[in-house]
């Protein structure tokens, strides 16, 4: 046992050992102001090593969600699980020993580096985590040279700045890592050297990450399961085969068809599935499904009762009736 390491150790009980996921979220909930619902019941699993893609429209609540996992919001309902310790409602004193564990990368790295810091005050951190020669080494090993350290933020440009975000994120050393949008400020050509490095150092370090996206085809390349989001809730969650080939919620399917194909006879013969109307407030949800007023399979049920997840053709889904989606 590491005896710098002041977690408390998880709950023991008896009868055989049983899988513990990393990372277990349970109904989680995010309410803004006067009832404003972001994030409205939200659970998943994440196991150790594994990305799971969490996608949908900007503002269904997913950077919310990711902001409240790493305690950078404070949740208003439910769980956070991490490694078998209870995170919900831990004091920031109590949640010292954890912040090395879990780590985020964010959407725009020039907004998340401090301007008035080096490179290598920035990586090593406020506690010097790292000495000089090992921040020159995760620098490298991002994509970066030894000469960066001492330079400042406004020096790089943005796959630089997002490549120094990564590399504090590193630094501690952690085990589960949220990336919120983190390809979404770049060119194209930047974003596939990112999600490369991205899968490349998941490999080596045995990261799990939660991978915020709204592009599906950046999601498909690095999940290895997806959760879909609606209005604040997931509305199907399985392996990326299944969503990807077999889509069950109606809102998943309009997703995917939007979804550009290289192969011109294809793309030609692809139903575009276009939803009526914008997504609903989520100051004012509708009642029953969030989704039946934009859905074209909604019927009287989908008005009043609200479908819980359930399984469907190997996933869950959160649909009175995926079983008629073809």
């Amino acid at each position: 046992m590491n005896p710098l390491d002041t977690r408390p150790a998880p709950e023991t009980h008896d009868g055989p050992p049983t899988p513990v996921p990393l990372l277990s979220v349970r109904d989680l909930r995010m309410t803004f102001g006067s009832g404003v619902r972001a994030v409205d019941g939200v659970s998943f699993d994440l196991r150790p090593g594994e990305t799971l893609g969490l996608v949908g429209e900007s503002g269904c609540g997913k950077s919310t969600t990711g902001r409240m996992i790493v305690r950078l919001l404070q949740s208003t309902g439910g769980t956070i699980a991490f490694d078998g310790h209870d995170l919900t409602r831990l004091p920031p004193r109590a949640m010292l020993p954890f912040r090395r564990d879990l780590q985020m990368i964010f959407q725009d790295p020039f907004a998340s580096l401090n301007p008035r810091q080096t490179v290598h005050q920035i990586v090593s951190g406020p506690r010097k985590l790292l000495t000089r020669p090992q921040v020159i080494e995760l620098l490298e090993r991002v994509g970066l040279a030894a000469e960066h350290a001492d330079r400042y933020p406004h020096e790089f440009s943005g796959g630089q700045a997002q490549r120094i975000g990564i590399a504090r994120a590193l630094a501690s050393g952690p085990r589960l890592v949220v990336c919120d949008e983190p390809v979404s400020a770049l060119d194209v050509s930047i974003q596939a050297q990112i999600v490369n490095l991205l899968a490349d150092l998941q490999d080596e370090r045995g990261l799990a990450y939660l991978f915020i996206a709204h592009d599906l085809s950046v999601v498909r390349h690095m999940s290895d399961r997806v959760a879909v989001m609606y209005l604040g809730r997931i509305v199907e969650l399985g392996s990326r085969a299944a969503l990807y080939d077999d889509p069950a919620h109606p809102y998943t399917r309009a997703l995917l068809s939007a979804v550009p194909v290289a192969d011109p006879d294809v793309e030609a013969t692809r139903e575009r599935i276009v939803l009526r109307g914008d997504p609903p407030s989520p100051a004012a949800p509708p009642p029953g499904c969030s989704f039946h007023p934009r859905c074209a399979l909604a019927q009287d049920l989908c008005r009043t009762a609200p479908p819980p997840l359930r399984e469907v053709r190997g996933r869950q889904v959160a649909c009175h009736f995926a079983e008629a989606t073809p």
